[in-house]
């Protein structure tokens, strides 16, 4: 039987929760601590408390880098600088942040001084998508690649740090 066609849906049709984070203070955003805290860049510190459970794509909504997309699993802050997306039933995460990715979300930001992103807009950005079973084999798929690419950068490292330790040793 034929793999059924991609559909065209807009990216507010795809999620459950497509929303900013919220506002946290610099001084409570710590060195260490239970909860991570996100905002548009990725992990920013840690927190005593969290605003949301579960696995969310993550855009990055202010700044030189708005568009990016990262990810974050379990109990975590999401700050206002941070768009969370979490699949509907209908759909899958995992594929949702992959996908996110490829979009160049970036050219969707309002030009100012501080390029931003809005969440209203980013709701109506179209995209196409496969059946739910399919975006998980999907979704699956890269998050096994980017797995074996960061243990392969980390064999790197070491090696090049040996590399390094024995070069210096050698020309002391």
């Amino acid at each position: 039987m034929p793999t059924p066609a991609w559909e065209q849906r807009k990216l507010g049709e795809l999620s459950s929760e497509f929303q900013s984070g919220d506002f946290i203070s610099a001084e409570k955003i710590l060195a260490s601590g239970p909860y991570p805290v996100y905002g548009g860049n990725g992990l920013r510190g840690y927190a005593k408390r969290y605003n949301h459970d579960g696995f969310y794509a993550l855009i990055g909504r202010q700044g030189a880098l708005c568009g990016n997309v990262n990810t974050a699993v379990g109990k975590a802050y999401f700050t206002e600088h941070a768009v969370a997306i979490k699949a509907n039933s209908l759909h899958d995460t995992r594929f949702l942040a992959h996908l996110l990715r490829c979009m160049d979300l970036g050219q969707y930001s309002g030009q100012s001084a501080q390029p931003g992103l809005a969440v209203g807009v980013l709701k109506e950005v179209e995209t196409t998508v496969p059946s739910k079973v399919e975006q998980q084999a999907i979704g699956s798929f890269f998050s096994r690649l980017d797995d074996l690419i960061t243990l392969h950068q980390r064999k790197l490292e070491l090696l090049q740090n040996i590399k390094k330790s024995l070069l210096d040793k050698m020309f002391v």
